[in-house]
Order: C-alpha cells, then sequence, then structure tokens
C-alpha cells in the first residue's frame, strides 16, 4: 500500500522479481552441446528458455541478442548463457523501486490516495492540453495505482490535492503540506505492469512494447490552469511555480546521448547523463516487479537525478520533453541511477492525444472546396487538382452510369486521400480501365471540411501502336567487278540487306548468272539493326574469265509474309582494261588451254570452292556490322566437251 504523506515514506516498493516463462524450440542439426541462437523475437521461445530463470531486472532485445540484467548471476543463467551464444547476462543492476510523491507546471507536486484521503505523492510532468482543448498533465502511470506490501497492485488511486510548493523537499523542508487549492483533476489514461508478474490477467513474462510507465491526469478547470514549461524551483518560496520556469517545452521527442535535466517535487531540477552503454543493451527495467519501457540515466550519489517523491516528474533535453520519472535506486558502482519512461514511446503505445499549445476556442473556417476540372487521361494517368496549401483531400469516384466503364468488369470505384503541397496542388492516380467516371473532392483543414467538388474524369482506351516495320533494303558493292578482282577473297562483292528483325534467318540466293557458274544459297542471322551481310567472290584464281557475266540475287527472311517480296539486285563481272578477262596460268596461255583435254578451263575448273571466308569492318545499316564465316561462295561449273 502507499505510504503516508512525509517525506521519508514516499516509495512505492517491491519485494518479488520478476519470474519468466513459456515455450522453446530447439533449432535442428546442431550438435547438443554446441552452443545454440536463441530466436528473440520468438515470444515462445524466449518465454520456454527463461522459464526457470529468476531475478531478471533488465531487459534487452536488439540486433538478434537477448541483454539481461540482473542482481547476481545464478547457476541457471550461466547454464543459458552456455547453451545459447546470444543470451548475455549483466550483473550488479538490482530490482529498482518505483518512485511516488502546485502550481500546474512541470515538476511541481501533487497528492495521490485512496479516496478522499491523500496517502503519497508524485511530481507533474508536463502540463498541455488534449485535442479538445482541455487542460491535462502527464506523468507515471504507477501514480494511478495502489500496491501492497508486496508491491501488487490492488487498485486504482485518486488524485488529490496539490502540493505547497515552499513545503516540498526541493525547496528545503522537511514537511509537506497540500496547497488547499482543490483536487488537481481525475485519472484518464493510465498504464503501469502490462505484463508483470503481479497482473494475474497476464501470462507474459517477457517484456513488451506496451509496458509503458504513463498516465495522465484531466485538471478541474475550475480548480487550476496549466502552464507550458519545467519549473527550476526558483520561485517555490512565493508558491508559485510558474514563475520560475526553467525552459518552456516546445516538442515531445526522444532522448539524445548526453546532459539531461529533469524537474521534481523531491530534488528539484536536477541533471544527469543519459547511459549510452546501459541503453544499447537494455530498452526495459524491472520497476517494482514491471517492465517498464525507456532509457537509463547516471548521476552522482550526493547529487542524484531523481529520489522517491519525483515520479512523474518532467524529463527533457533543451526544449524537448523526453520522458518522466518512473524508478531508480544506487548503482553497483555507488552512482545514483534513474529509469526514465520515454514520452514519446508512452504516447505512441496510448494513443494519447498531447498538444503543448493551446488549441484555439474558435472554429476554423471551413477551407474552400477543390478547384478540379473535367479532364481526359491515359489509363492510370494523373488525376490534378488545386486545393488550399496542405489540405486533406479525399477523392471518390464511381464509373458513370451507362458507360462503357460501368458495365465493364475492370472498371471500379475507389477512394484515395492526398496531400496538398505548398502550392496547394494535388495529384492522384486515375482507373486503368477505359470510360467515364463521377469524381468528388473535399478538403479537410483543421478538422474543418471543405464543400464537394463534383467533375469528371474520361479514361481513354489504351492504343498499342504496332511499329512500322523498316522499310527494307538491299545494297550491291560494287556492282561491277573486274574478274581479276572477283577471284580476290578481299575483294569480291557485297550484298548488305536491312529491314528485318533482331535474330531473323536470313537467306541470299543467286539466282541467275552465266552458264558456267553455279550459284550458292547461304543462310545469315540478322544482327539488332536488323542488318545482315554476304561476301560473293570467285574461287577460281587461275582462269578469272570463266566469271564473266551478270549475276542475279535474291534475298528473303524467315519472317516474310506472303505479301513480301524478296530483295533483288545484281551485279557484272566484267573484263579486265586488257580485255582477256584477267589471270592466267603460268604457261601464259591466259588460261584457255586445255591442259588435260576436258576442256573444263584446266585447273581452274578443278579446283575445289574455297569455304568459311571472313568479312569483317563492314559499316552497314546504323552500325557496325561484323560477319564471320558467312559468305556465299560461286563455283565454276565444270565445261564438258562432247
Amino acid at each position: 500500500m502507499q505510504k503516508k504523506l512525509v517525506q521519508s515514506s514516499l516509495a512505492l516498493t517491491a519485494a518479488a522479481a520478476l519470474g519468466l516463462g513459456s515455450a522453446f524450440v530447439a533449432s535442428p542439426a546442431m550438435a547438443d552441446n554446441a552452443p545454440q541462437k536463441l530466436d528473440v523475437q520468438n515470444d515462445a521461445q524466449v518465454q520456454k528458455a527463461l522459464s526457470d530463470i529468476d531475478g531478471v531486472n533488465a531487459y534487452g532485445a536488439k540486433g538478434g541478442e537477448l541483454n539481461l540484467g540482473v542482481e547476481k548471476k545464478t547457476a541457471e543463467m550461466k547454464d543459458l548463457e552456455k547453451k545459447f551464444d546470444n543470451v548475455n547476462f549483466t550483473e550488479d543492476i538490482k530490482e529498482l523501486d518505483a518512485y511516488a510523491g502546485n502550481d500546474v507546471v512541470g515538476g511541481a507536486g501533487y497528492a495521490v490516495g485512496e479516496g478522499s484521503t491523500p496517502s503519497g505523492v508524485c511530481s507533474t510532468g508536463f502540463s498541455g492540453w488534449d485535442g479538445d482543448g482541455n487542460p491535462v498533465v502527464l506523468t507515471a502511470g504507477h501514480c494511478a495505482k495502489i500496491m501492497d506490501e508486496e508491491a501488487v497492485i490492488t487498485g486504482n488511486s485518486t488524485v488529490n490535492d496539490t502540493e505547497k510548493p515552499s513545503s516540498a523537499p526541493a525547496n528545503g523542508s522537511e514537511q509537506s503540506e497540500l496547497s488547499g487549492n482543490g483536487v488537481l483533476g481525475k485519472w484518464g489514461f493510465t498504464s503501469f505492469g502490462k505484463s508483470g508478474q503481479h497482473d494475474s490477467s497476464e501470462d507474459l513474462a517477457n517484456a513488451q512494447s506496451s509496458d509503458i510507465d504513463f498516465a495522465v491526469i484531466n485538471v478541474d478547470k475550475s480548480n487550476y490552469g496549466v502552464k507550458n514549461g519545467v519549473t527550476d524551483w526558483s520561485t517555490a518560496k512565493d508558491d508559485d511555480l510558474s514563475k520560475g520556469l526553467a525552459t518552456e517545452i516546445t516538442k515531445v521527442g526522444a532522448h539524445t546521448d548526453g546532459k539531461i535535466q529533469k524537474s521534481g517535487r523531491t530534488t528539484g531540477l536536477t541533471e544527469g547523463e543519459v547511459d549510452t552503454e546501459y541503453n544499447d543493451l537494455f530498452e526495459y527495467a524491472n520497476i517494482s516487479g514491471y517492465w517498464v519501457h525507456g532509457f537509463a540515466v547516471n548521476s552522482p550519489a550526493d547529487k542524484p537525478f531523481s529520489q522517491p517523491g519525483d515520479s512523474g516528474g518532467a524529463v527533457f533535453q533543451g526544449d524537448t520533453a523526453v520522458g518522466v520519472i518512473s524508478g531508480g535506486g544506487p548503482a553497483a558502482d555507488g552512482s545514483q541511477f534513474g529509469w526514465v519512461a520515454d514520452l514519446d514511446h508512452s504516447i505512441e503505445e496510448s494513443g494519447v492525444d498531447f498538444n503543448l499549445e493551446k488549441p484555439s476556442d474558435e472554429t476554423p473556417e471551413a477551407p474552400t472546396a477543390p478547384e478540379v476540372k473535367d479532364q481526359t487521361i491515359k489509363p492510370n494517368g494523373d488525376v490534378k487538382g488545386k486545393a488550399t496549401a496542405g489540405a486533406e483531400v479525399k477523392l471518390d469516384w464511381t464509373p458513370a452510369k451507362g458507360t462503357e466503364a460501368a458495365k465493364a468488369q475492370a472498371a471500379k470505384e475507389g477512394s484515395e486521400t492526398v496531400k496538398a503541397d505548398e502550392d496547394g496542388n494535388f495529384t492522384v492516380e486515375g482507373p486503368e480501365a477505359a470510360g467515364d467516371y463521377d469524381y468528388t473532392a473535399v478538403a479537410t483543414v483543421d478538422g474543418q471540411e471543405s464543400k464537394t467538388a463534383e467533375f469528371q474524369v474520361t479514361v481513354e482506351e489504351e492504343k498499342t501502336e504496332t511499329p512500322a516495320p523498316a522499310e527494307r533494303e538491299i545494297n550491291v558493292d560494287p556492282k561491277e567487278i573486274v574478274a581479276s578482282d572477283f577471284v580476290k577473297e578481299d575483294k569480291g562483292v557485297t550484298v548488305t540487306v536491312k529491314g528485318f528483325d533482331e535474330g531473323e534467318k536470313v537467306t541470299l540466293k543467286v539466282a541467275s548468272g552465266p552458264e558456267n557458274v553455279e550459284g550458292i544459297t547461304l543462310d545469315e542471322t540478322a544482327n539488332a539493326d536488323g542488318v545482315a551481310a554476304f561476301s560473293i567472290y570467285g574461287t577460281s584464281e587461275a582462269d578469272p574469265s570463266v566469271y564473266l557475266g551478270k549475276y542475279d540475287v535474291t534475298v528473303t527472311g524467315a519472317n516474310d509474309t506472303e505479301e513480301e517480296e524478296a530483295l533483288a539486285g545484281s551485279f557484272n563481272v566484267v573484263e579486265d582494261e586488257d580485255g582477256n578477262g584477267g589471270g592466267g596460268n603460268d604457261d601464259g596461255d591466259n588460261g584457255n588451254n586445255d591442259d588435260d583435254g576436258n576442256g573444263d578451263g584446266g585447273d581452274g575448273g578443278s579446283d575445289l570452292p574455297r569455304t568459311g571466308a571472313e568479312l569483317t569492318g563492314l559499316a552497314a545499316g546504323a552500325g557496325l556490322l561484323v560477319v564471320g564465316g558467312a559468305a556465299v561462295v560461286l563455283t565454276m561449273r565444270r565445261n564438258k566437251k562432247n
């Protein structure tokens, strides 16, 4: 139970430590004696692993590690460390006592009790207003609870009168008195001991994010007003703490490493150091047998950051409210240890609406209706409009009645809320299905809604344009070549075509030529630019004159349609300037002697054609075409004599 309203007995204490229990599934494929990994995010595994462990006073699960603070390691704890290589115990961390302890600014004292009888005193944290403009005070949740000697919560306390500042320990007084101003208010939201071992409604041993030490007092406006700021206790002798403020609080935020301040009715305005090393390991502390999410602060023993009665007191850094005092006690090294319930986390978990500025009593003027014109967009295109800067704009749409979109299954109604930018412009993605849609738009600013704007959006049917096929072309180079050059592999005639599909099989055919020359059909693959190239040359160097004449070539593609005609071209092999067709054999007969009597043009007629000719560095189409191992070779047909 809570103690009498005197400085020497203000702490709500607890004797029992927190026990833990649940179910663990071992990791597979491990040797029995090998260290294992505990899944610290799995509640069932953690509870089972800690089922035989008592005396855990700090708890943290970060980065895959489970960090536990205890006063002294037991054999069971040592065994657990050996079993799991990511479970760590830190010694010399004791169970903390929950602190309990007028003018309504941060750090002032107020009484709590059973019914109308004061039995304890706490400190105010931060004064402000709820969403409806009503005055509220934030403080510690355990101040709203009645505990027995075993620190078991037996009920809820009531808020009583404020403390007379001049009689508070922070002003050097040894006997506390009530101010006589009347009851401060009534409890609003309160939470403490959500998953502690004393709460029979919960069977949870490991800490939860909902474990907060946080409460709201709905201030009695007939007795008190509220003033934003934290007292420095310099005006306590005047019984008006609002005249001496350490700082005005402008925001709620997360703590940072370094110096930190607190104001409370027992120790007044104090300074400490955020315990970075401790906070890197632990997120929760055992406060009288109940988990509390927060962070640690260290201070010298002779200048403690907080003491009993400071519970709920304002913890701040500069103009930022970061927490309220939850508990504390002496540390193992002789310094003073304090635990702060972090305010940003507590407000988020509680859902409390807390404002540091009083909302205006005047009802804000409704914003003007959004300006949106009828518009035509592509499927999923942007629907654009204009509204009051920063307004929340809610758009609703349905397929227009009687339209094709309304009949199509793909056309659906929808709703989306977007925020107008600093210039008032807003954009939302439109429907996918083609058709007409009826839209409405409403802007909301400071809770006030505008009139409804109506407009229509037409979604055009997406037209898939088939790209026009590239125009097919054929180029024969040169169109006329002397016979002596035609039989040279590095010269010859090059046929280049374009306008085919990438990777398409392209076929060249020598459709006609001199009677004594046999044409060859060759396949090639079009490159990424739709280009293919072929090299044509004679293989009978001994008698080039056999190739004299006109050659017709055609080129087709494997993807050709019936309407597409083959590309056609031609070239001529002509006599050299001396008129003899070029070439000649070693005995000077110009390739006309029939050495073997067969009339086949001598060795030229008996030579086998050369194959595998390679043409590289050929400029064609849009890029440089490299052709390897792909050339048409003309063979000389034997001229048989009768």
